[in-house]
């Protein structure tokens, strides 16, 4: 009888610790992060994420672009732009709590939208302000 109890307890643990193991690791990276960012080579040019899936580039107080994107599977994709760039356009990122990069996943050379390729290749790094 004892010994029956302490294997459904030891069973009812391990259940617990693959739950919360999974959910620890799916929280980490399955939220882009929002809020503005700033170019950290050059502070007048910014990005702003908005939770509802929309982007504005901006220089200095001008919105040079606005737009919609997703995100899945660590893939920021820009879906649409009102600045004539074709979309969409497909970007692997990484955000380590301050710092945002991105990294082109087609070649770059094929984007004709020079404002985008220069905000999104792998030389840039933008700095959440808080």
């Amino acid at each position: 009888m004892k010994t029956g109890k302490i294997a459904l307890l030891m069973v009812g643990v391990m259940l617990l610790a693959v739950v919360l193991a999974a959910c620890g690791s799916a929280s980490a990276t399955a939220k882009f992060p929002t809020g503005k960012f700033v170019n950290a080579g050059n502070s007048s040019r910014a990005l702003q994420f908005n939770a509802d899936g929309t982007f504005i580039a901006l220089d200095g107080t001008f919105d040079l672009a606005r737009g919609t994107y997703s995100v899945k599977d660590g893939v920021y994709t820009e879906e649409s732009n009102n600045a004539g760039c074709s979309s969409p356009m497909h970007y692997k990122y990484t955000f380590d709590g301050a710092n945002l990069k991105f990294s082109p996943v087609e070649d770059p050379a094929k984007d004709t939208c020079e404002g985008r390729k220069a905000d999104f290749s792998e030389a840039q790094t933008w700095v959440l302000k808080k």
